[in-house]
């Protein structure tokens, strides 16, 4: 899925107005970007930004310590998914031809990973994941499959998964798959208690946004904030990505659901002292009627 033309989000958050463009990078989605080309400049300069589109990185010897369980049906795919990730320095790698069998490998192993296919067919994923994170509730869990948006991908994140393979796949897609989910932060409560899916995809987005937004403030005084900035719009990116691939009714779904959140936004005070002075009026309001 990717975007044919740009799109505004006009969305002001704590007080500052924030001009919003999208970032074309060689990835299958653009990123929402709410900054300007010269802080853009800022962030890629030495090269901070990476083809995976931030500075976390796996280095060698975290490869080599890595134990990864692949669960994949498909032979020709568990085979060509094992040579990639030997390739990337993956070097401890288990498979089992089913999700069951997977269960099995788990007797006396500890796996600090597993990727596994997430196709809605006879078997119910869910259930098997939810049996996982039981064996395993610290395990980097990364669902494979080709329609992501069509399977349920979305509800196995929202389970504990910590980000998602799109098939067919290559070299680059895995490490970044792999990376992101080892490096990247897990999905945030709020999502779990929102109305619905696309709700829940706005509000990451949101939380990402207010993310960069303070980093990037903090980074014009800190240069620890400056170092921070590729890493937090590394996130905003990621956000984007998940939320355009699993939105409800696809991109027209997901403008929708920003524009209500501008809408629900706006008509609350921008500011804290906003925020305040509302509340004390309030306050006095009822203080007055109980008064009279």
């Amino acid at each position: 899925m990717s975007l044919s033309s740009p799109f505004p989000l006009p969305i002001p958050l704590q007080g500052q107005g924030y001009s919003s463009a999208l970032e074309h990078s060689n990835s299958r989605i653009a990123p929402i970007l709410p900054l300007g080309k010269s802080a853009l400049e800022s962030a890629n300069s030495d090269r901070e930004m990476t083809t995976l589109g931030a500075t976390n990185i796996l280095s060698d010897a975290e490869r080599r310590t890595a134990s990864i369980l692949l669960v994949e049906p498909d032979a020709a795919d568990r085979a060509l998914l094992r040579t990639t990730l030997r390739a990337l320095g993956f070097t401890t790698i288990s498979e089992a031809p089913s999700h069951m069998a997977a269960l099995d490998k788990f007797e006396g192993r500890k796996f600090s990973h597993i990727i596994f296919d997430a196709k809605k067919g006879n078997y119910p994923v869910i259930d098997w994941f939810k049996q996982v994170i039981e064996i395993a509730p610290d395990i980097v869990a990364i669902p494979a499959s080709a329609n992501p948006s069509v399977d349920d991908v979305f509800e196995i994140l929202l389970l504990g998964a910590r980000g998602y393979l799109v098939k067919p796949f290559n070299r680059d897609s895995v490490e970044q798959s792999i990376v992101l989910a080892t490096k990247g932060e897990p999905i945030p409560d709020v999502v779990r208690q929102a109305r619905d899916r696309n709700e829940a995809l706005v509000a990451i987005i949101m939380s990402s946004l207010d993310r960069l937004a303070t980093v990037y403030r903090q980074s014009k005084q800190f240069e620890t904030a400056a170092r921070e900035l590729p890493r937090a719009v590394a996130a905003l990116r990621r956000s984007s990505d998940l939320a355009l691939t699993f939105a409800k009714g696809g991109e027209a779904g997901l403008i929708e659901a920003l524009e209500k959140f501008a809408v629900d936004k706006s008509r609350g005070p921008a500011t804290r002292l906003g925020r305040l002075r509302k509340r004390l009026s309030t306050t006095r309001g009822s203080d007055e009627v109980a008064a009279e």
